[in-house]
């Protein structure tokens, strides 16, 4: 961060009570301007120059005073500041993006758009590499910031442009073969639209990427997302069944190949592609390490290798009570078959499933991670059966609010019911006062 006379500086945002900076005296509005001597231009040089046992921070205190502070610590341990962190704004106008497809008046965070290689290698966003300023690569190159999120899309330049919203062609690959060449490492995406990324074009941006080796971590395809509020924006198809099953079979196909040429498979379908072309998901050894979860890929699986977990336990009887499980279409046939474990191991608990229709975004969005509390709330209260408590989803929640901004104490007000947070099927077994062993 640089304040208006081009001085790096990282302010602080909260200070953790008991921690180091509290200790110190530090406050919130006070900034940092040096760590270990050197001049603290962001983030990663506070992850770095804060690591080890002995770091020297000079802070510029709000009312203006400089104070350098010697601190001993654990390795590793925090100095219990949380500081504000601007990201770089995206600049793209890609013709998919979600956040464009998005009603007006939800809360900010909603609508921001970053693209910043910092917040690739400390949290996993993904970015394009087409916000990087002159020297970005030498030092992510330097620094070792590795491994790196990349949404690809297609290694067609012309192509990628177009996706990416530019005038004219937008290459990535000579930034990957760099990035490649230095021993960064990196997984990558592709947001996959009919008619555009697909077929061939998807073939040889699989062939292309697969071709830069181990650096390579992980690839995900995943299938565009279109809500319904699209006005004024390109028409783009969505993935139907046999745009589905054409994107499985090119995935497979490479696996078979990378099984043999590199001994992992590397590239996966989001499991909305299987739901799409009506097919089971794969087994656990399709996607390895499951390194792409937060893509969508492999979360049904997971569920339900969760659930076999369950199965192995002894039955038991448990206190009756009715829950009602909520979840986005997409996962709603694995849900009713889990359901239907849990029921027969834990004897006097029944568990209905209730596939909620996203009215909010529209019926192309079937995913749990993006259902609104009113649907939520409305599929609810038409339940026809009796129900104790409702379990939702944590992945349907961000910040403690669902994408309308609903929160579980509303919905629970909303339905004068109990409203449980379930981040796995686990969470679900400790409602009933049960641990799995």
């Amino acid at each position: 961060m640089l304040n208006s006379g081009g001085v790096y500086m990282l302010k602080i945002k909260d200070v953790t009570p008991g921690g180091i900076g509290h200790e110190l005296g530090l406050q919130p509005g006070d900034t940092i301007v040096s760590l270990n001597g050197v001049k603290a231009r962001d983030i990663i040089d506070y992850f770095f120059q804060c690591t080890g046992e002995e770091v020297t921070v000079g802070v510029k205190t709000a009312s203006g005073r400089f104070i350098d502070f010697e601190i001993e610590k654990e390795y590793e341990e925090d100095l219990g500041l949380e500081l504000d962190i601007p990201a770089r704004k995206c600049h793209n106008k890609c013709i998919f993006c979600f956040i464009d497809q998005q009603p007006p008046g939800l809360r900010r965070t909603l609508y921001i758009k970053d693209d910043d290689y910092r917040l690739s290698f400390l949290e996993g966003n993904y970015i394009t590499l087409t916000n990087l300023l002159t020297g970005d690569i030498e030092r992510i190159i330097e620094e070792k910031l590795s491994p790196l999120y990349i949404s690809v899309h297609a290694t067609d330049a012309e192509i990628r442009g177009r996706l990416l919203g530019h005038k004219g062609p937008c290459d990535i690959l000579g930034d990957l073969t760099s990035l490649a060449q230095a021993g960064i490492a990196f997984h990558c995406q592709i947001v996959l639209c009919p008619g555009i990324n697909d077929g061939r074009v998807l073939e040889k941006t699989l062939m292309d990427l697969t071709a830069l080796g181990d650096s390579l971590l992980s690839l995900a395809v995943v299938p565009v997302g279109l809500t319904k509020f699209r006005e004024n924006l390109l028409p783009i198809v969505a993935v139907d069944s046999n745009s589905a099953r054409q994107t499985i079979e090119i995935v497979v196909r490479f696996q078979s190949r990378l099984l043999q040429s590199q001994g992992r498979r590397i590239v996966y379908a989001a499991d909305e592609f299987y739901v799409k072309a009506g097919m089971p998901v794969p087994d656990e050894d399709y996607y390895e390490s499951f390194a792409q979860l937060e893509n969508g890929v492999g979360m049904i699986r997971k569920t339900l290798m969760q659930a076999e977990r369950i199965r192995e336990m002894l039955p038991r009887h448990v206190r009756p009570q009715s829950l009602l499980l909520a979840t986005g279409k997409a996962a709603g046939a694995a849900m009713r078959a889990v359901s239907i474990i849990i029921s027969e191991v834990l004897l006097g608990l029944d568990i209905k499933v209730i596939e909620v229709e996203n009215e909010f975004l529209g019926p192309e969005i079937t995913v749990a991670g993006l259902l609104a509390g009113a649907d939520v709330c409305n599929a609810a209260a038409s339940a026809t059966a009796d129900w104790d408590a409702l379990v939702v989803p944590e992945a349907a929640l961000r910040a403690g609010c669902f994408i309308d901004d609903w929160t579980q104490e509303k919905l629970a007000q909303c339905l004068d019911k109990t409203v449980h947070i379930a981040d796995d099927l686990l969470d679900i077994i400790k409602l009933t006062g049960n641990e799995v062993l």
